[in-house]
């Protein structure tokens, strides 16, 4: 089903180019150009729509237009009916491109930075509140990575302009696929964050459980390489620095391991490694390989 963002852009694209079609088919001297609105706004769902049903539509849509035409429009012909197809295919070529964005990567990846940068300086308040027993400031975190979901709803409407603008987009040579899964990945992270911060916070520090020596620095492990992470696609480069020090961050892990964990403390860790392989999948390793880089001796 449609969201409303993506009912009202669709709305819109529908109008501009049956209106434009129809105009502009008779401006051409077309007496009923009633087949060009209708090649426009069947093409235009091809071009724009997030799901494969567009090419059926435009499918249904052309033949039930000719056999309209041909019953209801005196003298209607092949050159007219090719007339009204070439008008309306130009129309939604148009329309599209003047309604999808030009740069979709850095779309995505402006949308994505401020999202890192606030789970990167939170994740390192969060360790620092463990490391120094400060349990109001590790609260101000929580309540800071709540404060993410107008970053998060940003980056699902870049997402879908980067949908409705696929097709164009593969015309073009590029694969935003990638990029696509990276945003998505982000979000689980964000959710684990979000769940490492809550339990340090009530469930560690407001009791005051120990804190094992090992997870401020598994933190700020994991706050370094979000920075970092952040950095390279501000730069809309490979994510490839930021790899060795979430890997890091995850190794941590196996420190703890050898230690006795409260359930709290626990479940902190075990957010942070989720969080960890989260990032590793959205700098593009394929989850089978990121699972083996956490557990592997060393990483080259």
């Amino acid at each position: 089903m449609l969201s409303p963002r993506e009912l009202k852009l669709t709305a819109v694209q529908i109008s501009v180019a049956a209106v434009l079609a129809t105009a502009i088919g008779l401006l051409a001297g077309q007496r009923f150009p009633l087949f060009a609105p209708l090649t426009a706004v069947t093409l235009i769902q091809v071009l724009c729509a997030p799901h494969r049903r567009g090419l059926w539509l435009f499918l249904f849509g052309e033949v039930n237009g000719a056999l309209v035409c041909t019953m209801f429009i005196p003298g209607f012909s092949t050159r007219h009916a090719f007339m009204n197809a070439l008008v309306g295919a130009i129309v939604a070529v148009a329309v599209a491109i003047a309604t999808t964005p030009r740069n979709p990567v850095r779309l995505i990846n402006a949308a994505m930075e401020p999202v890192l940068t606030r789970l990167a300086n939170n994740t390192r308040a969060v360790a620092a509140a463990l490391r120094g027993g400060d349990t109001p400031a590790a609260g101000a975190a929580v309540f800071s990575l709540n404060d993410v979901e107008p970053e998060l709803a940003r980056l699902q409407e870049v997402l879908l302009q980067v949908r409705r603008s696929s097709l164009l987009t593969r015309l073009s040579g590029r694969d935003l696929s990638e990029y696509i899964v990276s945003a998505r990945e982000l979000g689980f992270a964000v959710r684990n964050i979000r769940t490492l911060a809550r339990h340090a916070w009530w469930g560690v520090l407001r009791t005051g459980e120990p804190v094992p020596p090992a997870l401020p620095q598994m933190l700020e492990a994991l706050a370094d390489g979000l920075a970092v992470l952040r950095d390279e696609i501000r730069k809309d480069g490979q994510p490839h620095e930021a790899r060795p020090l979430l890997i890091a961050a995850g190794r941590w892990v196996d420190v703890m391991r050898a230690q006795p964990l409260s359930i709290s403390a626990a479940t902190v860790a075990a957010s942070a490694d989720a969080a960890v392989l989260d990032l590793l999948i959205a700098t593009g390793v394929p989850v089978q390989d990121a699972d083996q880089m956490l557990r592997r001796p060393s990483y080259s």
